[in-house]
C-alpha cells in the first residue's frame, strides 16, 4: 500500500486491507453458483410451459371439432405433462 510503504502492518490493519476483495470474491461466487443451479429449473419450466401449450392447443382444437363450448382444456393438459 502506498500510504504505508516500509511499515509492517498489524494484524488489525491487515484484516481491514483485506476484508472487502475477499467478501466480494465470496459474494461473487456465490451469485455465479446460484445462478448455475438455476439452469437446469429454468430449462425445466421452459420445456414445461412448451409441453402444456402445444397440448392445450391440440385438446382446445378438439373440442372445436366436438362443438362443446364450456369445455377446457388446460386443466387436463397439466395432468398429461406431468403424466398422471
Amino acid at each position: 500500500m502506498a500510504d504505508h510503504e516500509g511499515q509492517q502492518l498489524t494484524p488489525r490493519e491487515m484484516v481491514r486491507a483485506h476484508l472487502y476483495p475477499a467478501l466480494a470474491t465470496i459474494s461473487t461466487l456465490a451469485l455465479v453458483i446460484g445462478v448455475v443451479q438455476l439452469a437446469p429449473i429454468s430449462q425445466q419450466a421452459r420445456q414445461f410451459n412448451a409441453c402444456i401449450e402445444s397440448t392445450a392447443d391440440a385438446q382446445q382444437a378438439m373440442l372445436k371439432r366436438q362443438n362443446s363450448p364450456t369445455a377446457k382444456a388446460g386443466r387436463r393438459s397439466i395432468a398429461d405433462c406431468y403424466g398422471l
